[in-house]
């Protein structure tokens, strides 16, 4: 089912602000633009040195010093986008939260489970949360393929991360609470409910940095889940159901595997050789032509979060819950 419109739209009365000026922001404000969508007002840090530049370069009128300020005064945007640092969103998303109005926040809105406990039970229909991999085609791809499967799957997941020997875990595993939290997020979106069977905590480098963790649903598809952080690896999504391999490596990228082929001996390798055979292979950027000078993911993101400032239905998009539940299942596994 095709979600989303391919077509330009412009939403000329619409007011989008902006709190946060760093590398993140100017992705989403050249989505928006692509929409047809201005941002009216920005702010950042208290005070920011950088800020009058930002506003500047993205052509925004209205600059506010204190970002706080910006979020209370509501009457003067109709949506906001939430990209400050991880430490700050909190305090003003608990602000935005009582304006009553559509609010995109970046992901993981913050690290491990302390402030985003009290949404375990809440999905908030006002706030979206800033997921964008969810809407990579390669991803709506495996969707698909899991949706279609008659039987149980296999997956597969590899997520390496740089980390630290930090006494701290949270900051040792700092990088895979911020970023890893995509990948956790995907599992999620694509099965749902996870359950954990098993973990084995391995040491690579002489310090704890590795998991191996088999993961079940209600439907009884297992996920291996592989936390090798430091590793000269790719992120990665493979899913198999008996007949056919989806091989997403990075998530930019997919290929489909159907059967074996055979090679006869040669002179240079005299054994018969059996490879899998690739059926489709294809990147991102082949899926959205129209699209490939903007991040990937963040079209689409910026289209569903547009259809919630005008009250339609919302597909993809991950809230609070699905922020919670992806910090928890990480707790869970790095600090067990």
């Amino acid at each position: 089912m095709n979600t989303f419109v391919n077509k330009k739209k412009k939403y000329k009365k619409l007011r989008l602000a902006i709190i946060g000026c760093g590398n993140i922001a100017k992705f989403h404000i050249k989505s928006f633009k692509k929409l047809g969508v201005n941002i009216c007002h920005c702010a950042s840090s208290l005070n920011s040195q950088t800020l009058s530049q930002f506003a500047k370069e993205h052509k925004i009128k209205n600059l506010w010093s204190d970002p706080f300020k910006l979020a209370k005064a509501s009457d003067l945007w109709d949506g906001l986008i939430l990209s400050s640092k991880t430490e700050s969103i909190p305090k003003l998303l608990d602000i935005l939260i009582k304006q009553k109005k559509p609010i995109l926040v970046e992901k993981p809105v913050s690290i491990g489970t302390k402030y985003l406990k009290k949404f375990r039970n809440s999905t908030n229909d006002l706030i979206q949360v800033g997921y964008n991999r969810r809407y990579y085609p390669t991803i709506l791809k495996a969707k698909k393929f899991i949706d279609n499967s008659k039987g149980q799957i296999l997956c597969k997941m590899v997520l390496p991360e740089n980390i630290n020997n930090n006494k701290n875990k949270y900051k040792k595993f700092r990088k895979i609470f911020e970023n890893s939290s995509h990948g956790i997020d995907l599992l999620h979106y694509l099965f749902g409910k996870l359950k954990i069977k098993h973990i084995s905590k391995i040491k690579l480098n002489s310090f704890d940095s590795a998991r191996s963790v088999i993961l079940t649903n209600i439907n009884k598809h297992t996920c291996i889940l592989i936390i090798n952080s430091n590793s000269p690896d790719n992120f990665s999504l493979e899913l198999e159901d008996g007949k056919k391999r989806l091989l997403i490596q990075p998530f930019e990228k997919l290929q489909l595997y159907e059967g074996l082929k055979k090679e006869e001996p040669s002179l240079e390798y005299p054994l018969r050789k059996y490879s899998p055979n690739l059926i489709e292979s294809k990147n991102i950027f082949q899926f959205q032509k129209k699209y490939k000078d903007i991040k990937p993911g963040f079209f689409n993101q910026s289209y569903e979060f547009i259809n919630l400032i005008l009250k339609k239905r919302i597909y993809l998009a991950a809230n609070l819950k699905d922020a919670y539940n992806a910090q928890k299942l990480l707790e869970d596994i790095m600090l067990s």
